[in-house]
């Protein structure tokens, strides 16, 4: 029998954002032929919790669903294993090919014309967080010939808005705001409004991408692979 697939979100007060977890979730179980829909918990904002339904599955592999290896992926999601027999926990989703090719479609659907790309992500407090956005900026940049910046919605590091200013400054006229998140909601909605604001055109979340999808699945088939029945302390580790 195959292991139940557990999906690790962050949460969210938007029914439209939980249902896209949700679906992306039952679409990786579905190609995964699992005769069980794939579990969903969060470590925040909604329910149920990660910690309410670990209490009901055995042995199984968590999926973070995230787009970065902050404060979340880094402990909540780790912690909530801890008492779990036979649990395997995989790497974050981060700045896996997958979505990075997800993302050059959002800005291509955009405008294919673009001449920079500001990637906006929600924002960590988490240093190696915000490089794996940075790093997937420079990778849909080099993708699509365009100039590339990165911001954040909150916490540390450059301001959507104001990076959005300086690409106008710069002398860029035809700029897409490509959104690294993966679900409507609150940050969505705020850069939406950033982009409006400025002038410029923004992707919609990532969440629905079929290439999402295929992530978990792979990231899903891989633990299984090297976990080889082992805990996931002896698994696959943590980015």
């Amino acid at each position: 029998m195959s292991r139940p697939l557990v999906v690790a979100a962050h949460g969210t007060a938007s029914p439209e954002g939980q249902a896209v977890v949700r679906g992306c979730a039952d679409r990786a179980a579905a190609a995964l032929g699992m005769p069980l829909p794939a579990v969903v918990g969060y470590v925040d904002v909604c329910g149920p919790t990660l910690d309410e339904v670990l209490a009901d599955v055995t042995d199984p592999v968590v999926v973070p669903f995230f787009l970065a290896s902050g404060y979340h992926v880094r402990h909540d999601v780790p912690s909530a294993l801890e008492e779990v027999p036979g649990s395997t926990l995989t790497p974050a989703l981060g700045a896996a090919d997958e979505v990075v090719d997800a993302l050059v479609d959002r800005v291509r659907e955009a405008d294919a014309e673009a001449d920079a790309v500001l990637v906006v992500g929600a924002g960590s407090s988490v240093d190696a967080a915000r490089a794996e956005v940075a790093r997937v900026a420079e990778l849909v940049g080099s993708r699509v010939g365009a100039d590339t910046a990165t911001a954040f919605l909150s916490g540390p590091g450059p301001r959507a808005a104001c990076a959005l200013t300086a690409l106008r400054i710069a002398g860029h006229t035809r700029v897409v705001l490509a959104t690294h998140l993966l679900s409507p909601g609150y940050f969505a909605t705020k850069a939406r409004r950033v982009a409006e604001a400025g002038g410029a055109v923004a992707t919609g979340p990532l969440g629905t991408h079929d290439l999402l999808r295929d992530l978990v699945v792979r990231r899903y088939r891989e633990a299984v692979a090297e976990s080889s029945g082992h805990s996931h302390a002896e698994g696959v580790p943590l980015p």
